[in-house]
């Protein structure tokens, strides 16, 4: 099956290399990308959630900090990941903990990397697996910082992360369709990959086990929905968007045991570390 790449081609007729030697048209096909809706929603989501932590630091304790630093007791009162408050049974926080962020200049650098992964890869999975890859990427990051990093812990890095792991997921399986252009994706999403880590192991002040996990998350979830593509059932001359195979019921249940997973973790977590 050959493809071209993503999105529809400026004219109704293939180029010249997609006819036959005697000059006939053939089939061609492509991906109908997804519009990024769900990462304008979360970039909203993220703005209007740090815009409360603002508002709350002064209101409550009389403060502007948590516009530039970390206010931990707003963090905290808001959902911050805290491992003995998540021992005691406020497991929540693994997921409120996603969306707040110690000060404006973490929240711009998850907000731009947001930006630019989001509309990448939410426009080959679609708006319901691009949000489902997101929140369970987030929690991963959450468990895995859980398990494994004490302090008091809060941003959307390790759902970044995961969606990281997912443009790699899905471009590693489709790098022979998408030729020079997925293989260059799959090499830059590489990169940044190392790179990141690198960095973050050289500093003390992020949580490497949160970005771990999410990556993870982002991988595992990516791997059981990525959508799987089939020619159209009618196929004509000239260029048309390929059809995504019915997995429905299999994508259900591999998010399922994704949580399932998730679960089992955090409670052998609990168990190992906290009791």
């Amino acid at each position: 099956m050959s493809w071209q790449p993503p999105g529809p081609p400026s004219s109704n007729y293939p180029p010249a290399q997609n006819r036959s030697p005697l000059g006939e048209a053939r089939p061609q096909f492509y991906i109908k990308l997804s519009r990024p809706l769900i990462t304008q929603v979360l970039l909203g989501v993220i703005l209007a959630v740090f815009v409360v932590q603002v508002l709350l630091g002064f209101f409550l304790f009389g403060s502007w900090t948590s516009l530039t630093n970390t206010n931990i007791e707003v963090l905290v009162l808001m959902g911050a990941k805290v491992n003995p408050l998540i021992a005691q049974g406020e497991v929540w926080r693994l997921f409120t903990a996603i969306f707040l962020h110690g000060g404006v200049l973490h929240l711009l650098f998850n907000l731009y990397a947001l930006y630019a992964l989001g509309p990448l890869l939410e426009g080959y999975t679609g708006h319901i697996r691009f949000l489902t890859i997101f929140l369970v990427s987030g929690l991963y990051g959450s468990l895995l910082s859980y398990a494994l990093s004490g302090p008091i812990s809060v941003g959307a890095s390790g759902a970044i992360f995961g969606l990281l792991g997912g443009i790699t997921v899905f471009f590693l399986k489709y790098r022979d369709n998408f030729g020079v252009q997925g293989r260059a994706i799959l090499q830059n999403m590489i990169v940044v990959l190392v790179l990141n880590l690198v960095i973050g192991f050289s500093s003390g002040f992020i949580d490497n086990w949160g970005h771990i996990g999410g990556l993870i998350g982002g991988a595992l979830v990516t791997v059981g929905i990525m959508p799987r593509y089939r020619q159209p059932a009618i196929v004509r001359l000239g260029s048309q968007p390929l059809e995504i195979a019915e997995r429905r019921q299999v994508e259900v249940a591999w998010v399922i045991f994704c949580l399932i997973l998730l679960v089992i973790g955090v409670y052998a977590v609990t168990v190992i570390r906290f009791q």
